[in-house]
């Protein structure tokens, strides 16, 4: 009997084994960086964050791993970025596994809103934007506002913002509207009415809210919209008739 039950758990642990091997897929680390979640309200103390952006096929997955469980277990893991490993995932958890075969498990998402790749950026911005969705809109937020990613870090740290864009032609400025969560007013923010490559931007434009932040707004086709720096005085330019830079 005693051989009999060994058996059956080592044909257990072995099926599970390989059932988890078969789940593994190839996968690229398209970007890592250590962070500190709480930002500047962090203390000196604070526990630092390695943040993962992968690719695997069509997909892309974000999350990270926090050093203090164990001090070095993300040591030498920012050499990572642009290798080649294989990944098994869940909805709450990513397993690695380097060439060497060694494995480390990192949670599914993450608050890191430095990613070049805009497609990391996206799935930063999907859960934050999946939870404003279920919010109740503020009376005072007009119905043509969408929900846009906001700074989550700096002085006023704020999951999402209300904004509502505009051309206004003879300016040649986009002006969007902001608001807190709230409904409270945010104040506007101003943008040329040309991408940074130079393309203008017509009035038929469109937001990309998911690939886009508060104060980095990329439209649909694409482009990112060029921060209008001209000077205002309570919404108003200082000089009239000054081209956008």
């Amino acid at each position: 009997m005693p051989v009999l039950v060994l058996s059956v758990l080592v044909g257990t642990a072995e099926h599970a084994l390989a059932r988890q091997a078969r789940n593994m897929v190839q996968a690229t680390v398209v970007e890592t960086a250590e962070y500190t979640p709480c930002g500047n309200r962090c203390s000196e103390a604070a526990d630092p964050a390695r943040a993962f952006c992968l690719r695997a096929g069509d997909r892309t997955l974000v999350g990270e791993g926090r050093s203090y469980i164990h001090e070095t277990k993300f040591s030498g893991m920012e050499d990572y970025g642009g290798k080649q490993v294989k990944i098994r995932f869940n909805q709450r958890w990513i397993w690695i596994q380097a060439s060497d075969g060694t494995e480390t498990r990192i949670q599914r998402g993450t608050q890191y809103e430095e990613f070049k790749d805009r497609g990391c950026v996206a799935e930063v911005n999907r859960p934050i934007l999946a939870k404003a969705s279920r919010e109740k809109r503020p009376g005072r937020v007009p119905a043509a506002a969408m929900a846009i990613a906001g700074p989550e870090s700096g002085d006023n740290p704020q999951r999402f913002l209300w904004y509502a864009c505009a051309l206004n032609s003879g300016e040649a400025t986009i002006t969007c509207k902001r608001w807190y969560h709230t409904g409270n007013s945010f104040g506007d923010d101003w943008y040329c009415a040309r991408t940074l490559d130079g393309n203008p931007v017509g009035e038929n434009f469109s937001i990309d809210p998911l690939e886009s932040d508060a104060g980095h707004l990329v439209l649909s086709s694409g482009g990112v919209l060029e921060h209008d720096q001209r000077s205002r005085i309570d919404g108003k330019l200082d000089r009239p008739g000054s081209p956008c830079f």
